[in-house]
């Protein structure tokens, strides 16, 4: 509790969200409680505070925001998909179904403000263009946490940053787009960050191997070798990722709430099994 009291006596003090939102402040207290007992020990006060100015902001901008949250029915989804699989169209084509925003490349965009480096220039990388982009991060994540070079990565001089010090950046970064709110996360080890984050919804997108080599080659140009290799390291990234990052096992049902395949449904199919889940879950 000590380390959201800043926070919450700020949201008390501040006259204007009294004056809009007076019977919403006993909600906002509690969900700072509750924070405090699910994110990590490393997030500090200062970090709660940021978060309810976050809140604040989100209340003090829309009437409607301020009825969801008293009635606790803002939400998040957190979108999983093995690359090839069209999780990325299921989450978009969510996100329009219920009026969200997609949160994908914006999370490292902001862990770079974060660590204080040059912000990745990814604004018109396309979904195979970014994947394995990103996937290259991870690569300098070494077994025993080496520090990370950004300068090799984004072509600057050298900065080094420690792999503790990049998973608190984008711990933060997931949480605070989280309370946003009205938010589609996609990947980025949401569903393990947020997975115990009050009304959230969290799926993955998947596929059979063969399918995703066929869509990745089909929409990358690639040989249908060659995409198959790339698939195959980006699988074997992405599960080193999720153990470092929460200690969790990508391939396990234990995160999710839904799994999808969409070898076996459209992405339509898919969007409408999301956004019912989603309403009886959280909305309704």
């Amino acid at each position: 509790m000590e380390r959201v009291q800043e926070a919450v006596e700020l949201i008390y003090e501040d006259e204007s969200l009294a004056l809009c939102c007076e019977d919403a402040l006993p909600k906002i207290e509690e969900f700072l409680v509750r924070l405090d007992r699910i994110l990590p020990d490393y997030l500090d006060e200062e970090f709660f505070v940021e978060l309810a100015d976050t809140i604040r902001i989100n209340l003090l901008s829309n009437p409607e925001n301020k009825r969801r949250f008293t009635e606790e029915k803002m939400g998040v989804i957190t979108v999983t998909y093995e690359l090839g699989s069209m999780g990325l169209d299921v989450a978009k084509s969510v996100a329009e179904k219920l009026g969200y925003r997609v949160v994908f490349t914006e999370v490292l965009q902001e862990v770079s403000k974060k660590l204080g480096v040059p912000e990745w220039k990814i604004e018109d990388f396309n979904e195979f263009k970014y994947v394995p982009s990103k996937l290259s991060l991870f690569d300098l994540f070494q077994l025993d946490k080496d520090l990370i070079d950004f300068g090799a990565i984004f072509g600057t001089k050298k900065k080094e940053i420690s792999f503790e010090e990049f998973r608190e950046a984008l711990v933060k970064a997931v949480t605070a787009f989280a309370v946003s709110n009205n938010v589609v996360i996609v990947g980025h080890g949401a569903a393990c960050i947020l997975q115990e984050y009050p009304n959230s919804l969290h799926i993955k997108v998947e596929a059979p191997f063969a399918d995703r080599v066929k869509t990745y080659a089909e929409r990358t140009g690639k040989s249908m070798s060659d995409a198959e290799k790339e698939l195959k390291k980006v699988d074997e990234k992405e599960i080193e990722f999720y153990k470092d990052i929460c200690g969790e096992d990508i391939r396990q049902i234990n995160l999710f709430h839904l799994k999808l395949n969409t070898s076996k449904v459209s992405v339509e199919t898919a969007t409408e099994i999301v956004v019912n889940t989603f309403k009886l879950l959280v909305e309704e």
